[in-house]
Protein backbone atom coordinates (compact mmCIF):
# COMPACT_ATOMS: atom_id res chain seq x y z
CA UNK A 1 0.00 0.00 0.00
CA UNK A 2 1.55 3.15 -1.12
CA UNK A 3 1.47 5.93 1.38
CA UNK A 4 1.31 9.52 0.98
CA UNK A 5 3.11 12.36 2.40
CA UNK A 6 2.73 12.46 6.36
CA UNK A 7 0.35 15.02 7.61
CA UNK A 8 1.37 18.16 9.82
CA UNK A 9 -0.22 17.86 13.14
CA UNK A 10 -2.17 20.18 14.68
CA UNK A 11 -3.53 21.44 11.32
CA UNK A 12 -7.59 21.79 10.76
CA UNK A 13 -8.51 19.83 8.15
CA UNK A 14 -12.17 20.05 6.02
CA UNK A 15 -14.45 16.83 5.86
CA UNK A 16 -12.56 16.37 2.40
CA UNK A 17 -9.06 16.82 3.88
CA UNK A 18 -7.67 19.93 3.09
CA UNK A 19 -6.51 21.76 5.16
CA UNK A 20 -9.09 24.75 6.44
CA UNK A 21 -8.38 28.14 6.03
CA UNK A 22 -11.20 29.61 7.71
CA UNK A 23 -8.64 30.63 10.76
CA UNK A 24 -6.57 32.74 9.17
CA UNK A 25 -9.57 34.19 6.71
CA UNK A 26 -11.25 34.97 10.30
CA UNK A 27 -7.90 36.76 11.99
CA UNK A 28 -7.66 38.31 8.61
CA UNK A 29 -9.43 41.77 9.00
CA UNK A 30 -8.32 42.34 12.60
CA UNK A 31 -6.94 45.20 12.12
CA UNK A 32 -9.97 46.95 10.91
CA UNK A 33 -11.90 45.30 13.07
CA UNK A 34 -10.41 46.42 16.25
CA UNK A 35 -10.70 49.73 14.21
CA UNK A 36 -14.32 49.45 13.80
CA UNK A 37 -15.08 48.56 17.29
CA UNK A 38 -12.95 51.59 18.81
CA UNK A 39 -14.34 54.23 16.75
CA UNK A 40 -17.95 52.84 16.27
CA UNK A 41 -17.96 51.56 19.76
CA UNK A 42 -19.20 48.03 18.36
CA UNK A 43 -18.82 44.78 19.74
CA UNK A 44 -16.80 42.05 17.71
CA UNK A 45 -20.00 40.58 16.56
CA UNK A 46 -21.27 43.26 15.07
CA UNK A 47 -18.03 44.92 14.08
CA UNK A 48 -17.49 41.32 11.28
CA UNK A 49 -21.17 42.35 9.78
CA UNK A 50 -21.20 43.54 7.11
CA UNK A 51 -24.32 46.19 7.89
CA UNK A 52 -21.48 48.12 10.46
CA UNK A 53 -19.70 49.24 7.02
CA UNK A 54 -22.50 51.74 6.23
CA UNK A 55 -23.99 54.11 9.27
CA UNK A 56 -27.76 52.76 8.38
CA UNK A 57 -26.42 49.39 8.92
CA UNK A 58 -24.83 50.57 12.31
CA UNK A 59 -27.81 52.27 13.10
CA UNK A 60 -29.80 48.59 12.36
CA UNK A 61 -26.97 46.74 14.81
CA UNK A 62 -28.00 49.44 17.02
CA UNK A 63 -31.48 49.03 16.80
CA UNK A 64 -31.42 45.43 17.67
CA UNK A 65 -29.47 46.02 20.65
CA UNK A 66 -32.06 49.05 21.81
CA UNK A 67 -35.11 49.61 20.83
CA UNK A 68 -34.80 53.76 21.22
CA UNK A 69 -31.51 53.85 19.44
CA UNK A 70 -31.88 52.90 15.90
CA UNK A 71 -33.50 51.28 13.65
CA UNK A 72 -35.47 48.10 13.26
CA UNK A 73 -34.58 45.09 10.14
CA UNK A 74 -37.72 46.03 8.29
CA UNK A 75 -36.61 50.20 8.22
CA UNK A 76 -32.98 48.72 6.95
CA UNK A 77 -34.12 46.58 4.26
CA UNK A 78 -36.55 49.62 3.31
CA UNK A 79 -33.28 52.03 3.28
CA UNK A 80 -31.76 49.04 1.32
CA UNK A 81 -34.78 48.83 -1.13
CA UNK A 82 -34.60 52.74 -1.68
CA UNK A 83 -30.81 52.90 -2.44
CA UNK A 84 -31.58 49.71 -5.06
CA UNK A 85 -34.44 51.87 -6.27
CA UNK A 86 -32.85 55.24 -6.68
CA UNK A 87 -29.34 53.23 -8.35
CA UNK A 88 -31.85 51.64 -10.78
CA UNK A 89 -33.57 54.80 -11.77
CA UNK A 90 -30.27 56.78 -12.12
CA UNK A 91 -29.24 54.02 -15.10
CA UNK A 92 -33.03 53.91 -16.38
CA UNK A 93 -32.81 57.30 -17.01
CA UNK A 94 -28.91 56.99 -18.02
CA UNK A 95 -27.85 59.71 -15.53
CA UNK A 96 -24.21 60.49 -16.32
CA UNK A 97 -23.66 59.73 -12.26
CA UNK A 98 -25.22 56.22 -12.60
CA UNK A 99 -22.07 54.34 -13.14
CA UNK A 100 -18.40 54.80 -11.58
CA UNK A 101 -16.98 54.54 -15.29
CA UNK A 102 -18.96 57.67 -16.27
CA UNK A 103 -21.57 55.93 -19.15
CA UNK A 104 -24.36 57.39 -17.98
CA UNK A 105 -25.98 53.76 -17.60
CA UNK A 106 -26.14 52.78 -21.16
CA UNK A 107 -24.62 49.38 -21.25
CA UNK A 108 -23.60 46.50 -23.58
CA UNK A 109 -26.80 44.45 -22.51
CA UNK A 110 -29.43 46.65 -23.29
CA UNK A 111 -31.98 44.39 -25.22
CA UNK A 112 -35.84 43.51 -25.61
CA UNK A 113 -36.39 43.64 -22.04
CA UNK A 114 -34.30 46.80 -21.32
CA UNK A 115 -37.05 49.26 -21.96
CA UNK A 116 -39.76 47.42 -20.42
CA UNK A 117 -36.77 46.95 -17.05
CA UNK A 118 -36.28 51.10 -17.53
CA UNK A 119 -40.11 51.60 -17.17
CA UNK A 120 -40.79 49.64 -14.19
CA UNK A 121 -37.55 51.35 -12.31
CA UNK A 122 -39.29 54.85 -13.37
CA UNK A 123 -42.49 53.66 -11.91
CA UNK A 124 -40.90 52.25 -8.92
CA UNK A 125 -39.17 55.54 -8.00
CA UNK A 126 -41.76 57.49 -8.74
CA UNK A 127 -44.27 55.43 -6.21
CA UNK A 128 -41.80 56.20 -3.78
CA UNK A 129 -41.03 59.57 -3.93
CA UNK A 130 -45.01 60.17 -3.94
CA UNK A 131 -44.98 57.41 -0.56
CA UNK A 132 -42.45 60.10 1.17
CA UNK A 133 -44.31 63.38 -0.05
CA UNK A 134 -47.51 62.02 1.04
CA UNK A 135 -45.76 61.08 4.78
CA UNK A 136 -43.75 64.09 4.68
CA UNK A 137 -47.80 66.00 4.17
CA UNK A 138 -49.32 64.92 7.37
CA UNK A 139 -49.74 67.28 10.15
CA UNK A 140 -47.68 65.18 12.61
CA UNK A 141 -44.47 64.90 10.27
CA UNK A 142 -44.24 68.98 8.60
CA UNK A 143 -41.44 69.73 11.06
CA UNK A 144 -39.45 66.79 9.71
CA UNK A 145 -37.64 66.74 6.80
CA UNK A 146 -37.72 63.35 5.30
CA UNK A 147 -35.85 64.06 2.31
CA UNK A 148 -32.91 65.38 4.34
CA UNK A 149 -32.11 61.95 6.05
CA UNK A 150 -32.15 59.72 3.07
CA UNK A 151 -30.19 61.80 1.34
CA UNK A 152 -27.15 62.62 4.03
CA UNK A 153 -27.93 58.82 5.71
CA UNK A 154 -28.65 56.82 3.28
CA UNK A 155 -27.29 58.34 0.36
CA UNK A 156 -24.38 59.87 1.07
CA UNK A 157 -23.71 57.32 3.93
CA UNK A 158 -22.69 60.55 6.45
CA UNK A 159 -23.43 60.16 10.10
CA UNK A 160 -25.88 62.87 11.70
CA UNK A 161 -27.75 61.42 14.87
CA UNK A 162 -29.93 64.48 15.18
CA UNK A 163 -31.49 62.97 11.51
CA UNK A 164 -32.77 59.71 12.41
CA UNK A 165 -36.01 60.20 13.61
CA UNK A 166 -36.75 61.77 10.61
CA UNK A 167 -34.83 58.67 8.77
CA UNK A 168 -37.18 56.43 10.49
CA UNK A 169 -40.52 58.20 9.47
CA UNK A 170 -39.20 58.02 6.03
CA UNK A 171 -38.37 54.37 6.16
CA UNK A 172 -41.80 53.91 7.33
CA UNK A 173 -43.37 55.27 4.54
CA UNK A 174 -41.09 53.14 2.30
CA UNK A 175 -41.58 50.26 3.88
CA UNK A 176 -45.28 50.38 4.19
CA UNK A 177 -45.31 51.55 0.33
CA UNK A 178 -43.13 48.39 -0.99
CA UNK A 179 -44.83 46.27 1.57
CA UNK A 180 -41.33 45.33 3.86
CA UNK A 181 -43.12 47.20 6.77
CA UNK A 182 -47.04 46.01 7.90
CA UNK A 183 -49.04 49.56 7.99
CA UNK A 184 -50.30 49.57 11.65
CA UNK A 185 -54.21 49.36 12.29
CA UNK A 186 -55.38 53.27 12.86
CA UNK A 187 -57.53 53.21 15.54
CA UNK A 188 -61.00 55.60 14.83
CA UNK A 189 -64.30 56.34 16.85
CA UNK A 190 -65.93 53.91 15.33
CA UNK A 191 -63.64 50.86 16.16
CA UNK A 192 -62.96 52.13 20.20
CA UNK A 193 -66.83 51.96 20.47
CA UNK A 194 -67.37 48.97 18.88
CA UNK A 195 -64.13 47.11 21.41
Amino acid sequence: MAKGRPRKAGVKRTKSGQISRAASAYNENADAIALRMKVFGLTEKEARDQKAATYVGRLCLAGMRSTTDGITEAQYDAATAYREAYQNFQKAVKSPDALASGNGGASGAEGPGYETWCQRAIIKWEGIQKAIQTEQGFHENRGANMWAALDYLVGRDQQHPHMVGDLRLALNAIGHHLGIIQRPKRHTVDNAKAA
